[in-house]
């Protein structure tokens, strides 16, 4: 009786907050404050809405959300498979906890595309591209696909995908001319954000396209995939300031992304949504996503940690 007793009340508790979460204010995942924003970033924000693609996603995400079977069997296995394998892997082996980032549209006007855009020609590059979901909206204006991943899992299902897969530790020096290069919700998660930087100024520079990156904020490092370490700790900190998405946006292009030479283009905030469980119908984060261009500095590649970061293990001590 108890355990039907504590079902019940879960899946109240559930139907609670799902109408709760369908039916809040989206305009707010897309909007920003202007007044807590620096003057080149007011200029370069680019709005982006909600639309029919992104409520598909959440439409689908509640219904996988409400099947009470499948998710106790997701519950089940994951809880089995967690003895060997990492999140990211599990996720991959069972084909849950899809992403969202963009839908088809916001992603053409976020890029402006022309309308005589040809895809035919076009080749791109997506970094830590997890299951493929993301990148398969990028496929669509780029016939030409290549892809890197740290999960083996992963690199199973974007290989299902058709995508073509390049050494997660040797993108950097295939010598690809790109016309984008894209790093999304990537950078808190590298072993190293120092490497990855330069690595993206390289090839950029070499491609002369541009680079899109994805942030999740308020930063919050966590490494899963380190090849030299079983730690989950980056071996630096990014240098990001302030407590606001707002706060935190300005100061990572400041202190961030111009030091490692980058310019920006324009940037946006769209959520990062991903498939509900037993608990939610779907989860959120607030994603900033940056356009940026390669510029010319006199740096090295032998250079030092530029100034602001902060050596992990030195901090610590």
């Amino acid at each position: 009786m108890y355990r039907g007793a504590r079902m019940a009340q879960m899946i109240m508790e559930k139907e609670r907050s799902d109408v709760a979460l369908l039916t809040s204010d989206r305009s707010v995942w897309y909007s920003v404050d202007a007044n807590l924003l620096s003057s080149d970033l007011s200029q370069k924000f680019h709005m982006t809405f909600f639309d029919p693609a992104s409520e598909e996603f959440l439409n689908n995400s509640t219904v996988l959300s409400n099947s009470m079977c499948l998710q106790t069997y997701y519950a089940i296995a994951s809880t089995f498979l967690s003895i060997f394998m990492s999140k990211t892997n599990i996720n991959g082996f069972l084909n849950r906890g899809g992403m969202f980032m963009f839908s088809r549209h916001q992603f053409k006007e976020f890029l402006d595309f022309p309308d005589d855009w040809i895809a035919g020609d076009k080749l791109i590059l997506d970094l830590g591209a997890g299951d493929g979901g993301v990148t398969s909206v990028l496929s669509e204006f780029y016939s030409t696909v290549h892809v890197t991943e740290m999960s083996q899992v992963m690199q199973w299902r974007l290989q299902q995908k058709g995508f073509k897969l390049l050494p997660a530790d040797a993108w950097a020096n295939t010598h690809n001319k790109y016309n984008l290069v894209c790093a999304l919700n990537l950078l808190d998660r590298h072993f190293s954000p120092k490497m990855l930087l330069r690595d993206l100024y390289k090839v950029t520079s070499e491609s002369n396209c541009l680079l899109m990156m994805a942030v999740v904020l308020p930063v919050k490092q966590y490494v899963e995939f380190n090849p030299s370490s079983r730690s989950t700790t980056a071996e630096t900190y990014l240098p990001v300031k302030g407590k606001t998405f707002e706060e935190q946006a300005n100061s990572i292009v400041e202190n961030v992304f111009k030091p490692a030479g980058f310019e920006l283009v324009r940037w946006t905030r769209v959520p990062y949504l991903c498939e509900g469980d037993l608990n939610r119908a779907y989860y959120s984060l607030d994603d900033a996503v940056f356009l940026l261009r390669p510029v010319a500095r006199e740096v090295s590649d032998s250079e030092e940690t530029p100034e602001g970061y902060q050596n992990v293990r030195t901090e610590e001590l």
